[in-house]
């Protein structure tokens, strides 16, 4: 599966909903909850695609969030939501390959509500191109709140004898390591990434 079609098997949820929620203020919960960073790993030919689940957590984050949104005019709230929680989501994340930090080369992102339907959460693919290196690695700096799976799907660029588990979910995860094989792609990947740096000039959607 590509990552253009697990994106686009995240589908919005609620999004007026949400705006009203948020122009409104936050909601008062019985219980409360801590943000949840939900990390799906994709590793293609020339590409990491990475899904990120994040749901905001009940007190100051989400209140922070809904008083930046709430600040806006009415035209730029949906926007603001969107960049402030996709903010949120990628802030504790780091991608290198071989210790180089990894810059994503397209970002997009989809808002709504968790399951239960009372917090705010966003969807975001972020895409990194992917050439040579021998050792990729996810950290976070919240490992309390981030969960991590991964898939190969038959790229050849991880090393499936050392790798851990694949569509498998690793808890409390502070740093996520794969083996990397040598990139087969060639010059398509460097076309690739190419491509990549240039969609990466566009808004969010």
């Amino acid at each position: 599966m590509t990552a253009a079609r697990v994106w686009r098997a995240a589908s919005t949820v609620g999004v007026a909903t949400l705006l009203a929620t948020f122009v409104a203020g936050p909601p008062a919960w019985a219980h409360t909850f801590p943000p949840v960073h939900s990390v799906v790993v994709q590793v293609e030919p020339c590409e990491l695609a990475l899904l990120i689940g994040y749901s905001a957590g009940t007190g100051e984050p989400t209140e922070r969030i809904a008083a930046r949104a709430a600040s806006q005019p009415k035209s730029h709230v949906l926007d603001a939501l969107r960049t402030t929680l996709t903010s949120y989501a990628m802030a504790p994340l780091a991608i290198t390959v071989d210790g180089a930090l990894l810059r994503p080369s397209s970002v997009r992102a989809k808002i709504g509500f968790d399951a239960s339907g009372t917090r705010p959460m966003v969807v975001v693919l972020a895409t990194f191109p992917l050439h040579g290196g021998a050792a990729l690695a996810i950290t976070s700096k919240d490992p309390r709140t981030t969960r991590i799976s991964w898939q190969d799907r038959a790229s050849g660029r991880v090393v499936l004898q050392r790798a851990p588990t694949q569509d498998h979910w690793y808890t409390q995860v502070a740093s996520f390591l794969l083996p990397l094989a040598p990139a087969t792609g060639g010059s398509s990947c460097a076309t690739s990434g190419s491509l990549a740096s240039e969609r990466s000039s566009a808004p969010p959607r």
